[in-house]
């Protein structure tokens, strides 16, 4: 006995999903404060119609982090899969290093054709004012070439997913995200050129590029044979190809809309739409964050242990729901007050009501991390590639009939619509893969719910008084606590729990 404590005492201790997905959360949202203090000061100081280029540029590289034609995730689900005991034929290096000179590549040929196009969209399409036009184009050409870094950074980051070195990873995505607002705002006492703006985001990137491969190779052991070469990309693809369809479509269908305002509407609408838009789903983080731990989790328990997926998936709802509908409630409760902290006085109106719709459709949405988690972990990616292929032609035509009807809140209630809906059918096909309790179902739906009934009463009351929407804003604050220590038991039994171990 006292040999096996002696053992176990020096046994280090195994990570934990709840430590790394705190971790996580804590640094993904270390941005939100500096983009509350940036874009009140970039909105008076670069204007909305510079604004509105630099949304755009911003969700160009957000959507190109996930172009990797799933091979990130296929990644972090094959190495994840090796140590937990699936045999691979090959060095795992060697699929690495193939992964990852093909997502150079790719990153490489997306950024030229978006470098090409630059000029085109930019003067015919977006009509940008001839004033800013040339520096309009630089910058796109230049925020376009910074895609192969973006890119090529997926494989390096997968492995240390797969090894749950999140300490690491977090200490590289820190100033990535921090720069996005950190950067223009420093730079705006010397210059508003969003040229120089796109030129220290690109150097950022490569930084964040080149430490992620640093970490990499030090986590994976040389070997005969383990460099990239054609023969170890099928497997790759092969597991990757599904992933492909949702990781191209689904960021595609939410950064639609900010493109189609600026096409069918004007650039400065873009900006009216993309303060609302960046201040609500600045809650990504949470299911980023905790999402990103589970991944390899559930792919490890799809792989050694199927039972503990159930769990984990149950666990996972709960956490989201109570993490993300009580900000989301405050969020439409104190929409107008919000919206002047983060841009000024002239977000109110149309941009209030943007903010409202988008807090309904993103609590289903983060909610509705956990069933794709399940479903791609444990190689049913197909399915949610099935899904995404048949909500393209629908919200295709909602997002054209809400930009004619209602302009950007037309915009904003077509991605809602879509969100719930997928959300829902998400859920339904992951119920034959883990089945999720009754009671974990209806916390999540009755949460949406509560979402939907605060954007009313923010809207309804805020002109009667308004000392309502702060008060209910304050009740939901205090509540949520409460809510997060009523599922502390199941936390601790099926997250806190070692990898590997027991629930």
């Amino acid at each position: 006995m006292a040999d096996e404590a002696s053992s176990a005492a020096g046994t280090p201790r195994a990570p934990s999903l709840m430590r790394n997905g705190a971790f996580s959360l804590v640094t993904s949202a270390a941005p939100i404060p500096v983009a509350l203090i940036a874009l009140p000061l970039l909105t008076r100081h670069l204007g909305t119609e510079r604004l509105g280029l630099l949304a755009l540029a911003w969700a160009w590289l957000g959507y190109a982090t996930l172009l990797d034609f799933g091979l990130g995730r296929a990644l972090t689900r094959m190495v994840a899969a090796n140590d937990a005991g699936s045999a691979i034929a090959s060095p795992i290096r060697a699929y690495v290093a193939t992964a990852h000179v093909t997502l150079t590549i790719v990153g490489l040929l997306v950024g030229l054709l978006g470098a090409v196009v630059a000029p085109w969209y930019v003067t015919h399409v977006l009509q940008v004012s001839a004033v800013l036009r040339s520096d309009a184009v630089m910058s796109s050409v230049l925020f376009a070439l910074s895609v192969p870094a973006v890119t090529g950074a997926s494989a390096p980051r997968a492995v240390l997913e797969a090894r749950q070195r999140f300490t690491a990873i977090n200490f590289v995505r820190l100033p990535v995200s921090v720069g996005t607002f950190l950067v223009p705002l420093l730079l705006l006492p010397f210059t508003a050129s969003l040229t120089v703006i796109a030129a220290t985001l690109a150097g950022v990137r490569l930084w964040a590029w080149w430490r992620y491969a640093s970490l990499a190779r030090a986590e994976l052991t040389r070997s005969p044979g383990d460099g990239a070469a054609t023969a170890y990309l099928r497997p790759l693809l092969r597991a990757g190809a599904w992933m492909t369809v949702s990781n191209v479509l689904s960021p595609l269908m939410t950064v639609a809309d900010r493109f189609l305002i600026g096409s069918f509407i004007s650039v400065s609408a873009v900006a009216l739409y993309a303060v609302p838009w960046e201040a609500i789903t600045k809650l990504w983080i949470v299911p980023g964050a905790l999402m990103m731990v589970v991944f390899p989790a559930v792919a490890a328990a799809a792989e050694s242990e199927p039972g503990r997926m159930a769990p984990l998936y149950a666990a996972a709802v709960r956490l989201l729901t109570a993490l993300v509908v009580p900000a989301c409630c405050v969020a439409c409760l104190l929409a107008p007050w919000l919206l002047q902290l983060a841009g000024g006085a002239q977000y109110s109106g149309d941009s209030v009501t943007v903010l409202r719709i988008l807090a309904i459709g993103l609590a289903a949405n983060c909610i509705a991390a956990a069933p794709i988690t399940i479903l791609q972990a444990s190689g049913r990616a197909k399915w949610t590639a099935t899904l995404h292929l048949l909500e393209v032609v629908p919200f295709a035509l909602l997002l054209w009939v809400g930009v004619q009807r209602a302009g950007i809140v037309g915009v904003a209630a077509a991605w809602s619509i879509r969100a719930v809906c997928d959300a829902l059918l998400l859920a339904a096909l992951s119920q034959r893969v883990a089945a999720l309790p009754v009671r974990s179902m209806l916390l999540s739906a009755g949460g949406v719910a509560s979402v939907a009934l605060c954007a009313w009463l923010g809207s309804a009351l805020i002109a009667p008084s308004a000392r309502l929407p702060l008060a209910g804003a304050l009740a939901v604050t205090l509540l949520a606590p409460v809510v997060l220590w009523m599922q502390r038991p199941a936390s601790e039994r099926l997250v806190l729990g070692p990898l590997g171990g027991a629930p």
